[in-house]
């Protein structure tokens, strides 16, 4: 169960990680797996009430992709 703040805290907690995954991969056509989880993430936190919610539970998801791509360099892509 989570208060609405933890819901919102968790909707700006999942952007954040997607942006990371974003400036940490090779653009593709394709979402990587991780980026599909994030979505559904999103979708989930939209779609529920915050009671529905369990807080550390995803909190505990989105720290261990946020730890995964956070060492990784950060990808130059084209200006172009």
């Amino acid at each position: 169960m989570a208060t609405l703040m933890q819901k919102d805290a968790l909707i700006e907690r999942v952007a954040s990680v997607q942006a990371l995954i974003s400036r940490k991969t090779p653009y593709s056509e394709q979402r990587t797996d991780d980026q599909k989880r994030m979505t559904e993430l999103r979708g989930f936190l939209y779609d529920h009430n915050p009671e529905e919610i369990d807080f550390w539970e995803i909190a505990d998801e989105c720290n261990a992709l946020y730890q995964k791509y956070a060492a990784m360099p950060k990808i130059e892509r084209d200006a172009s």
